[in-house]
């Protein structure tokens, strides 16, 4: 029997689709979901299963209809119905189109089929904003596209409560919570489904509720909210797009009509950017504007890997990556032209963005079935693997890049770039913070650099840092200026314009200024710093890396699967134990009391040689208590204010990365051998000499004997002649 407060749909409305996928390994949570979630009039319920074919059906069937799930056929073609509740048979996707269910046989094998994003894609494009998508525990990423996708087209996104999401580690996975709009328990999901399904009946306009002209004006008052609480106007967004987003977010925060929620955005900063984030989704494509990345290709990418060989490395840094849709663009340019070297360099694709669920999106790199739009049918047989409906990045190119939270305005930048990639984020930002970044690009980058813009940005203030690469293209070729600004941070910028990505920031005293250094002076630096300096990297306090120094690629050995900046995933396993003891010395002397300094002393290993020839030793600084704990002394830490510095060392030889230098020495030990040899054939060769000459001395002494006794002869015959 219907409630009162429930709506039956009438013949011919739709119903409001809720999606619940989870994992047949482990269906307990599903069962106790659906034990509190009854059928509804107004809602028809599918369950999609991962592994679907490791379900104990009969079992699993038995239970639904103790909770009162009276299981329906799918069917080809078949429609949706208001109260039913669906699951589909193994090996099968299915869709929807039309309101009506789409089957077809599943082509991959099991576990390789995105079976979840397959269907909850198909639902955000059927549905229009009248779905909620949940996802329980154990999906892997399957779903996190799909939770992309529901957003955009203005439904919920719901998600289970697990100790990850409690200890704050979403930010960092490639998990569909990451995206949720509510992550909750599970004696918590049903009611919020109950209410979602109502919500979703209740997003038009009643009947007797404010007429189109209120709803033009609440949303001008929007606009100018988020102006000037963002630095971007609105005025000019589509109506239609405009209002499912901002209904979207009623829905989410549970506002009971338009005028309650504009009176929440004025009063909540941190609304203002959930909108702000939701406004942006869904404005990135694989090789978006093909002209400048022909251009890339032609001219940029083989000019990044002249006169390098293995021993160097291409880096790039993708700003404001999103979910990962450029950052992989270029992956596949770098790895197409590495494909035609004999020698070819190691490549490095850092991609930042501030919106963490974008990232979860790009650490995923699964894509709806339109990227076959974007690309020749021969790049995405060669680095896509198509999953049910979807296409799931090959493992090969998401090992190229690394996706980072990461703020252009508040955190330091990466150095030594050679390709930069900041597309269709200054367009966000005012002139003031422009002046600001721009030059904050030329830092990072390494002579001879390439900056690579959107199409309606430029650089044309800053003409003496940056010349186009071509007329009229987003291409630019770092310039060396008379003067290098060093950039302060945070950046500095007004109270009445903000940039969207990050909360206004309080100016500097007028007496701190930037600093300038002549261009050689600074190269002269770098130089010094580049041959002297032991190899560190510098993390912050989860041990997530924001900077390294030349020469670590030696102790960088990163595991299998999601990308991560994280030092301890990244650094070789011999050494990742005595690290994290490292780690937490560092972390417990820098907690807030002084820590007594121990004595110090000063060791020497020898790395092998640099290309120039010359040999390499590096400082290794640690503490006496670290030295007694770790044997060998593998490695030494210090803290650093907000920071932490590792300077790391291993004697050559002990350590795969380091095998290099150790086959240098047993080249050199083997010459040694030899030089040694070919020393005691000569010393033979002297002796057997020394013996020749002595038996010619003794042969000339016995001559001399002779000489002189024929002279007494002699003598002796004259004077008998005499007599």
């Amino acid at each position: 029997m219907v409630k009162p407060s429930e709506h039956a749909v009438s013949q011919g409305e739709k119903p409001a689709v809720v999606a619940i996928c989870g994992s047949a390994a482990s269906p307990r949570a599903l069962l106790d979901l659906l034990r509190q979630l009854a059928p509804q009039p107004n809602m028809a319920l599918v369950i999609v299963l991962q592994h679907r074919e490791a379900l104990n059906a009969d079992a699993f069937t038995q239970a639904l209809r103790e909770a009162g799930h009276d299981l329906s056929p799918v069917e080809n073609d078949a429609p949706l119905v208001a109260g039913r509740t669906y699951l589909p048979d193994p090996d099968v996707i299915m869709s929807l189109e039309g309101g009506r269910i789409q089957i077809q046989r599943a082509q991959q094998r099991a576990g390789e089929r995105g079976t979840i994003d397959s269907f909850i894609v198909a639902l955000a494009s059927d549905e229009d904003g009248q779905s909620i998508a949940v996802v329980l525990a154990g999906t892997g990423a399957d779903g996190t596209l799909g939770f992309k996708a529901i957003k955009e087209a203005g439904g919920l996104t719901l998600a289970e409560e697990t100790e990850e999401a409690r200890s704050g580690e979403l930010a960092r996975s490639n998990h569909p919570a990451a995206l949720a709009d509510a992550v909750l328990p599970i004696d918590q999901l049903a009611e919020r489904i109950k209410e979602g399904v109502r919500q979703v009946f209740a997003a038009g306009v009643p009947q007797g509720g404010p007429d189109a002209a209120d709803i033009s004006v609440a949303l001008a008052s929007i606009a100018a909210v988020l102006r000037k609480r963002t630095g971007h106007d609105f005025h000019g967004y589509k109506t239609g797009t405009f209002l499912r987003r901002v209904q979207r977010r009623m829905q989410v925060v549970r506002a009971p009509d338009i005028a309650a929620y504009l009176d929440l955005l004025r009063e909540s900063p941190e609304e203002a950017q959930e909108l702000f984030n939701d406004l942006l989704i869904g404005v990135t494509q694989f090789f978006r504007d093909a002209r400048e990345f022909e251009l890339l290709e032609r001219l940029v990418i083989p000019a990044l890997f002249a006169g390098k060989t293995r021993e160097d490395r291409v880096r790039v840094w993708v700003i404001g990556c999103s979910t990962g849709e450029e950052a992989y663009s270029l992956g596949i340019l770098l790895r197409e032209h590495m494909a035609t070297l004999d020698d070819a360099p190691q490549v490095q694709i850092f991609a930042t963005d501030l919106d963490g669920r974008a990232l979860a999106a790009a650490r995923a790199a699964r894509y709806a079935a339109t990227v076959a739009g974007d690309m020749t049918p021969e790049r995405l047989a060669r680095w896509f693997v198509k999953e049910g409906n979807t296409y799931c990045v090959v493992k090969e190119l998401r090992e190229l890049c690394i996706f980072s939270q990461h703020s252009i305005i508040k955190d330091a930048p990466f150095s030594r770039i050679d390709l930069v990639s900041c597309r269709n984020l200054l367009i966000y930002l005012d002139a003031e913070l422009q002046s600001q970044v721009i030059p904050l690009f030329h830092f990072a980058l390494k002579p001879d650099g390439v900056l690579f813009l959107g199409n309606s940005e430029n650089v044309s203030r800053h003409a003496n840092l940056f010349a186009p690469i071509e007329n009229r293209s987003r291409v630019f070729r770092r310039v060396d200026a008379p003067n290098r600004v060093l950039p302060n941070f945070p950046f500095t910028v007004t109270t009445s314009s903000t940039v969207a990505s990050s909360p206004v920031e309080r100016p500097l005293p007028h007496s701190i200024q930037p600093r300038t250094l002549e261009p050689s002076l600074v190269r002269q630096a770098e130089r010094f710093v580049e041959r002297h300096a032991p190899a560190y990297v510098i993390t912050d306090d989860r041990y997530d890396v924001l900077h390294f120094s030349a020469w670590t690629g030696r102790y960088i050995e990163p595991v299998g699967g999601t990308a991560t900046l994280n030092l301890l995933h990244l650094i070789h396993p011999d050494l990742r134990i005595d690290l994290r003891g490292a780690l937490t010395q560092a972390a417990e002397g820098g907690a807030g009391r002084p820590a007594r300094k121990p004595p110090r002393r000063t060791e020497r290993t020898q790395l092998g040689r640099r290309r120039r020839g010359r040999a390499c030793q590096e400082r290794v600084r640690g503490c006496a208590k670290l030295r007694r704990a770790v044997q060998g002394r593998t490695c030494a830490a210090r803290p650093r204010t907000g920071h932490r510095r590792f300077r790391i060392a291993r004697p050559a030889g002990l350590h795969p990365a380091t095998r290099g230098g150790a086959a240098r020495d047993q080249r050199a030990a083997a010459s040694d051998r030899r030089g040694g040899r070919v020393h005691e054939r000569g010393t033979e060769s002297v002796q057997r000499g020394v013996s020749v000459a002595q038996r010619g001395t003794a042969i000339g002494q016995r001559g001399a004997t002779d000489f002189e006794g024929g002279t007494a002869i002699a003598q002796r015959g004259a004077d008998h002649g005499q007599r």
